[in-house]
């Protein structure tokens, strides 16, 4: 009986713990193909992850957001790159960076 329970208590926490992880959806490209962005979707809640990366020099935490109410959006011009973070489809934040800088950089790896 001791050996049937745990067993099953060993099961339910495997299965918890993979819940914990963030589990790859798909790859997108950005900028003509220049930049990537990875999303990641959490198991027990609808939370989506983002992170930007050029595969070579750098990857950045984009964030996270309710796959259900937000989402971000990506807009490059030239050597600026304007990622707006959108929120019940109003703009709540918005970060510019230039992608000489961000290719130069060796963050995140």
């Amino acid at each position: 009986m001791k050996k049937t329970f745990s067993v099953i208590i060993a099961i339910l926490f495997s299965f918890l713990l993979t819940g914990c992880y963030n589990n790859y959806k798909r790859t997108i490209t950005v900028c003509d193909g220049k930049l990537f962005v990875e999303l990641y979707h959490h198991n027990f809640i609808d939370v989506g992850y983002e992170y930007l990366t050029d595969s070579t020099n750098f990857r950045i935490d984009v964030g996270k957001f309710d796959n259900e109410h937000g989402f971000y959006s990506y807009n490059c011009q030239g050597d600026s790159l304007t990622i707006s973070e959108h929120y019940e489809e109003k703009i709540t934040n918005v970060r510019k960076y230039s992608l000489i800088d961000l290719c130069k950089k060796k963050e995140g790896f």
